[in-house]
């Protein structure tokens, strides 16, 4: 099997993501990491950014358990995420 060779550089502002790839290499090959991202970029199933379709989903999986939620009763007027919990929630999909 003939393997593909492509280099990613990464600048100083990048030091976030250098630092979640030191992590993700403790649990996968950073090569098997990126082959699923575009993967499933390429089947239409980008990483969900948006907090509300993530709220959904979670709900959605909750009640396939037979779990009982109660609905959203108010929405915040404001929502701060930071970088490194929009890449934990990422990660959990």
């Amino acid at each position: 099997m003939n393997r593909e060779r492509i280099t990613i550089s990464f600048l100083a502002e990048d030091a976030d993501i250098i630092e979640h790839l030191q992590q993700i290499k403790t649990e996968r090959t950073i090569s098997s990491y990126i082959r699923h991202l575009i993967r499933q970029d390429m089947l239409g199933n980008p990483p969900i950014n948006d907090l509300e379709k993530i709220a959904e989903m979670i709900a959605k999986k909750l009640n396939n358990g037979n779990l009982n939620i109660s609905p959203i009763q108010e929405t915040p007027t404001e929502m701060s995420v930071s970088l490194e919990d929009k890449l934990i929630i990422n990660n959990l999909f």
